[in-house]
């Protein structure tokens, strides 16, 4: 590896190691990376004039050898991200420090058809009131390609089927914002991102069901490796609901007993089929189907997914997947290797 590689390989270490673990000592940050102690200094020393990194103050070194060590963290007051989440009538905003410490966290109503205009008025917005705005994401359920191209499908809701398309919007407010990178990706990625960036491993592998009652969707996004897989042109781990057979069905469920009786069985073969083809260490499953469900509901679900051959996690309340959260951590992940490459280049 050429020089300019491992030091693009080490400062995104770095990076990432105090979004991880952070704030962190130098001495901590040698540790966690397993890179030698002046390479370490190095690197520090170039993100402190990038101001990408600040001194905190030193921690009292409670009896041990040496001089107390400077806290670091990565400043959250100069680089900020924000995620938005188009639901159907309402747009969920999340504003986060590059240090993972939350800005703003809020839900705005819309009329659910005027997807760019309310859009593009709240980034505006946003960036008026948070001028530290480095990087945007949005999240929608739709299938987003690798060329950047969008396809939704029909959306099942009690008030009957309606398209809901809107494949030009990431150019769209490319152009109307084109001093900020903007990041589109489908809801079920994010959230299956930000699930693994929490609870997992490094390398993990996992699979995440977002699975929502109305308007009724299966989402599903697969993290190969540590890294969202798409496949070849974007669309991996869509859920294919042939003749809406499972559609029908969770619009017809009235109780909590339909849904371990009729709902999971019915949408189980597909976890089972995808527990074996991708062999991940867990499987997550979230979304409205299982938020507020009785003690002795999630027990009978949890008991149906027993029958799996990799653990299940269901993912309620705080721990649910959290598509504004995850878009808005891929969108500072798409920062942090725009900015590895640039001060490489100084």
């Amino acid at each position: 590896m050429n020089k300019k590689n491992l030091r693009v390989q080490n400062l995104a270490l770095l990076i990432g190691t105090l979004r991880r673990h952070g704030p962190l000592t130098q001495a901590r940050l040698k540790e966690h990376c397993g890179v030698q102690a002046s390479t370490i200094s190095y690197l520090v020393n170039d993100l402190k004039k990038a101001e990408l990194i600040i001194d905190l103050g030193q921690v009292e070194n409670n009896g041990s050898v040496g001089k107390p060590g400077n806290i670091l963290s990565l400043n959250g007051n100069k680089f900020q991200m924000l995620g938005i989440y188009v639901e159907d009538e309402l747009l969920h905003v999340h504003c986060i420090g590059l240090d993972g410490k939350t800005v703003t966290s809020q839900e705005i109503p819309f009329d659910g058809k005027h997807v760019q205009e309310a859009v593009s008025g709240l980034i505006e917005e946003q960036l008026k009131q948070y001028p530290s705005i480095k990087g945007i994401g949005l999240a929608i359920k739709a299938i987003v390609y690798n060329d950047g191209s969008i396809r939704s499908g029909l959306r099942h809701s009690p008030g009957g089927d309606e398209a809901w398309n809107f494949p030009g919007l990431p150019s769209a407010l490319r152009q109307i914002f084109p001093q900020i990178p903007i990041l589109v990706e489908n809801d079920a990625n994010c959230a299956a991102a930000l699930y693994h960036h929490e609870k997992c491993s490094l390398n993990e592998t996992l699979v995440a069901y977002l699975l929502n009652k109305s308007p009724f969707g299966i989402g599903l996004g697969l993290v190969v490796s540590g890294s969202v897989y798409k496949g070849a042109f974007g669309a991996a781990g869509e859920y294919y609901d042939q003749d809406a057979k499972i559609s029908k069905l969770a619009e017809r469920l009235l109780t909590e007993e339909d849904l371990v009786g009729q709902f999971i069985p019915a949408i189980l073969p597909h976890i089972f089929q995808t527990s074996y083809l991708m062999d991940p260490e867990c499987i997550v499953i979230s979304g409205t189907f299982f938020e507020n469900l009785k003690p002795e509901t999630r027990a009978a679900i949890k008991e149906i997914l027993q029958s799996l051959p990799v653990p299940v996690h269901i993912a309620s309340g705080e721990q649910r997947l959290n598509p504004v959260k995850g878009v808005t951590f891929l969108a500072t992940n798409k920062f942090v290797s725009s900015f590895v490459e640039e001060i490489t280049r100084r």
